[in-house]
């Protein structure tokens, strides 16, 4: 069986990007699906919302599930990624845009910090004795 090109080299992209990278894109997922879930609300396809809303909360959780709690900003991530589930969760159960709209900057927020974080340490990677390699 051949498999789909597409799939294949999207599933090699992702194979290949720094866990900060990977990151980034979880959070972009998760933000998609929202938006999606928006969308479907607004055309009443109750289905495709709760598809998507459920894809963003499955990314959500495995982005708390992930954390190393060993580092005290650990406990505070997986607190506001908890808070980011339960009004996923509430806005599924509502089919609440206005919760959604409440809930995207936040997630925006956290991956805007995340590739920021990412930037600076390809930088300081790609730096030896000051000078960039």
């Amino acid at each position: 069986m051949i498999s789909n090109p597409y799939q294949q080299y999207k599933e090699q992209s992702l194979s290949t990007l720094a866990p900060g990278e990977l990151l980034v894109k979880l959070f972009d997922e998760a933000v998609k699906q929202m938006r999606l879930a928006c969308i479907a609300i607004e055309k009443s396809d109750l289905n495709m919302a709760n598809d998507s809303l459920n894809k963003a909360q499955t990314i959500v959780s495995t982005l708390a599930g992930s954390l190393d709690m060993r580092f005290e900003i650990s406990g505070q991530l997986r607190d506001m990624y908890i808070f980011i589930a339960q009004q996923i969760h509430k806005a599924n159960m509502e089919k609440s845009i206005p919760v959604l709209e409440e809930t995207i900057p936040l997630l925006k927020e956290l991956r805007d910090s995340f590739d920021q974080a990412e930037k600076i340490n390809r930088r300081n990677q790609h730096n030896v004795g000051g000078r960039a390699i």
